[in-house]
Parts: C-alpha cells; sequence; structure tokens
C-alpha cells in the first residue's frame, strides 16, 4: 500500500471538487490508496465547543455524531462520486473510523443510552474533568488513560454487547462506501484495555461473561464475510501491533521506528530494531514520517527528512505520505481548523525528492522482495532488498552526520548472496550513474565519495548487477 492522508475538510470543498483537483497528480505519483481523513458529520455541541480555543476551529473530526458524509463535503453522492473517479484510476479509498468514542452530543446516547459509559465510582477511580452531565446521567468523555478525557465526545461501553453490533454494523455500512478505514486509537477496545479502564472493579468472570470476544475479532471476520477485500489499518501504541495484526488487521502504524529516526537514535539502535521485527511484520507496518497528530516532518526532521523517508519506505510495509508533507509545509494544523493560517510556498526541491523517490519505491523489489539488515556502519543504516537474482542495497543516515562525502563501506560478498570472486556492477538507483567498486575478492568496497547521490540524500538505494 502506498497510501496517501488526504485532508477532506481543508478548504469547505465537496468531495467531488477534492477529486478533480488531487487524483490525477496523486496517481501519477503512483499513490494506489488515498485516506480522507474527517468526512464523517460532527455534533453542533462539538463544534462550539471547539471555538472556545479558537475562532476559525471547526470541531474535531474525531468527535463524530453519525457517520453519515458532511453536508459541507457533499454528503454521500459526492463520496460516491469521488470513489467512482479514484478507482478509475486505480485508487483505491480509506476513511475513518472511530471505535472508542462519539461525539457527545451523538443521537446515540438518546436511542440507548447504555451504549455509552456512565460515572460509576464503585467500580473505578473517576475524575471530574472525565465527565460532564447529559440528560441521560453522568456520562464519561471517551478517553485515553493517559491524558484527561477528551471533552467533546462520549465514551462508548464494549462491555455492553448492543453497542458492538452496532458497531459492527456502522463497519458494514462503511465498507459499502469505500475500500477499507483506518481505525483511530484501535488498541483503546481491546478487552484488556477495556477492562482496566473502566471496569477494574469488576470481576473477571463478570466481565468476560459481558465482553467474552474481542471485538476487532468479531467485526473483521462479519465486515470481512461480505467485502472479502476491505482493508482495516489501526492507529495503535503500547507494543499492541502483533495483538491487532493477529486480530485481522491488515496494516498497524510503526511508532517506534517513527520514534527512534525523529529522535536522533543511533544507526545501531535503528538497525537492531529493524533486525529484531520480522519480515511479516514490516509488511503489515506503516511507515510515516508525518501525519496529522504527529509535528511536522519539514520541522521536526528538516534536511533528515531525506534519509528518514528513502530507509522508511524502501523496507517492507506501507509507505504512508501526510497531505503538505511533500511540499515541505511546516504548519501543524489542529484537526479543528478547516483553512491554514499561513500561506506557504512549495519547496520545489522537496516535492523532486519524494516524485523520484515515489517513483523508486514503486518498483516489485521495493514492495515484495526479501530484507536482510546488515548492521550499520560510519553511522549508516545498511540494508539488502533481495528479489530472485535481482538486489538493492539501502544505505541511510537518518542523523545527518558530518560525511562530506558518502561514507566507505565495506560488506561481506556473502552477505548479500553473492558467491566470492563474482563481478558486481553497482548502479546509483538515484542518479543512474555507476558506483566504482575497490578491487576485492570477498567483499563489496567502495571508497568515500563514491556514491553521487550522497551529498543530497545522506542516502542511497544501490543496484548490484
Amino acid at each position: 500500500m502506498i497510501l496517501f492522508e488526504l485532508n477532506a475538510r481543508l478548504h469547505n470543498q465537496r468531495l467531488d471538487a477534492l477529486a478533480d483537483q488531487h487524483l490525477a497528480r496523486l496517481a501519477a505519483l503512483g499513490f494506489d490508496w488515498v485516506w480522507l481523513m474527517g468526512i464523517w458529520t460532527m455534533g453542533p455541541e462539538g463544534v462550539v465547543m471547539s471555538r472556545k480555543y479558537a475562532p476559525d476551529f471547526e470541531g474535531s473530526p474525531y468527535a463524530i455524531a453519525a457517520y453519515e458524509v458532511d453536508p459541507i463535503l457533499g454528503g454521500e453522492q459526492a463520496l460516491r462520486v469521488f470513489v467512482a473517479r479514484a478507482h478509475a484510476l486505480g485508487i483505491k479509498v480509506m476513511a475513518d473510523f472511530v471505535p472508542n468514542h462519539l461525539a457527545l452530543d451523538s443521537p446515540l446516547i438518546d436511542a440507548d443510552p447504555a451504549m455509552v459509559i456512565h460515572s460509576n465510582p464503585a467500580i473505578r477511580r473517576e475524575y471530574a474533568t472525565d465527565y460532564y452531565d447529559h440528560p441521560k446521567g453522568r456520562l464519561a468523555h471517551g478517553k485515553d488513560p493517559y491524558f484527561e478525557g477528551w471533552n467533546d465526545t462520549v465514551q462508548l461501553d464494549y462491555a455492553y454487547p448492543p453497542l458492538r453490533a452496532h458497531q459492527v454494523a456502522q463497519l458494514q455500512r462503511i465498507a459499502r462506501l469505500v475500500d477499507g478505514v483506518r481505525c483511530d486509537m484501535a488498541m483503546l477496545v481491546l478487552r484488556e484495555h477495556v477492562k482496566k479502564n473502566w471496569f477494574p472493579g469488576v470481576d473477571q468472570a463478570s466481565f468476560d461473561a459481558a465482553y467474552p470476544r474481542e471485538f476487532w475479532d468479531e467485526a473483521v471476520t462479519t465486515v470481512r464475510a461480505d467485502r472479502p477485500d476491505f482493508v482495516f489499518m489501526a492507529e495503535v501504541y503500547w507494543d499492541n501491533e502483533p495483538i491487532l495484526q493477529s486480530l485481522g488487521f491488515d496494516y498497524t502504524y510503526n511508532k517506534k521506528l517513527y520514534d527512534l529516526l525523529a529522535h536522533h537514535a543511533p544507526a545501531a539502535e535503528t538497525a537492531a530494531q529493524l533486525e529484531h521485527w520480522p519480515q511479516a511484520y514490516l509488511e503489515r507496518s506503516v511507515h510515516f514520517l508525518e501525519n496529522h497528530d504527529e509535528e511536522r516532518a519539514a520541522r521536526r526532521f528538516g534536511k533528515r527528512s531525506r534519509p528518514s523517508a528513502m530507509l522508511s519506505y524502501a523496507i517492507p510495509g506501507a509507505v504512508f505520505v501526510h497531505q503538505g508533507q511533500m511540499e515541505g509545509f511546516a504548519e501543524k494544523l489542529p484537526v479543528q481548523r478547516r483553512i491554514p493560517l499561513q500561506h506557504e510556498t512549495p519547496n520545489a526541491a522537496l516535492m523532486a525528492f519524494y516524485e523520484r523517490l515515489l517513483g523508486l519505491v514503486r518498483r516489485p523489489i521495493f514492495r515484495d522482495a526479501e530484507l536482510m539488515i546488515l548492521g550499520a556502519e560510519s553511522d549508516v543504516v545498511l540494508a539488502l532488498r533481495r528479489r530472485g537474482e535481482e538486489r538493492v542495497l539501502i544505505g541511510a543516515d537518518p542523523g545527518w552526520h558530518r560525511h562530506p562525502k558518502s561514507p566507505a563501506i565495506e560488506i561481506p560478498l556473502v552477505w548479500l548472496g553473492i558467491a566470492p570472486g563474482t563481478a558486481v556492477r553497482c548502479i546509483d538507483l538515484w542518479t543512474g550513474a555507476r558506483v566504482e567498486l575497490m578491487p576485492s575478492e570477498i567483499e563489496l568496497r567502495f571508497a568515500e565519495g563514491a556514491v553521487a547521490s550522497w551529498a543530497e540524500n545522506h542516502a542511497f538505494l544501490i543496484e548490484l548487477r
């Protein structure tokens, strides 16, 4: 999957207009998925509440009142037009699903108040800021246990079987409109976290009777009975990625790799972590340098975004690019804001970099080939992609260390699956230029400064022939 996150709310355009503006370019760049972030209807209370923080805020798209396409975006018909035009270009479409909570004024509360969490100090420790008064009772805000409740949301009760059935039905409906869902904070509805966060004072047997099976197992199985090709992608943290993959998720966020790259981890540490992960896990991981929750790559990574992107996108897994990332935009937009405060000029050189990189990583060897981590040398993470007799050597210095020229590298030929004494020809995929080797019967050796593209990217992709 090569995925582009498109903020559907920007500039208050209809989805059919967004299709005309973006899809042809995205298809030309090689994207085969578009995630339409923020298409569902919000409740009016959430919009009013958001304006207490900034007068131009228009509510959070993660405080969903109903899974109906926002009328500002043209409603369901405009979404169908967008999807049809995307499919005609070979692009599939993803939408949000927010399992943990809904808008605090969602009609679901009146329809069945038992579907949301009510105050109950007898079974949990409660903080006043995590609850609000509603005509149906004192209700809990949606919550990550490490932060205060999201005050524009209400927490759903996954220990109530009708709620789980309702959520599965919502997913089935979404699956009739689009090709996949990005599931917000997907780990929050795992049984372990529901018990710990909301029912700590309930005995395990009673909880198990109310919530006997993981929601995601039930949801994925049910949705795929009608739509076998429907894709589930999880935003997930706290080492719960393998659990969600085992429950049927096609892809899970790889926040650990992001953190290593974003926080200047030594090359050896990054290489060791990549080697630790099984390839099957990496293939179902989503690799990114920014998204709507993270700081802009232009600010957090700066010039380091080039080697970080080349490493992240050349290993197995999903390529994920956020709107504005390729242009080098620096303003991080709160999800409540529809119109940027700044007018930013796109960085033409960075756009050309991403166009070139996306063109390269579309090749089969980067999409489905074996990965071997070779370790780290001279601050450079080294890896090999191998597909039959095809081989590409990956090298990246995510810390952008002070190498005025490409560093000298020596790699035993047997590590590359090449017999000693075999003649090897190296081509810099970025420039098409030949990389001159130093004589050796048993090692791949190139001298300092041998890779012409290094100065520009502090990374290389070298085809071995």
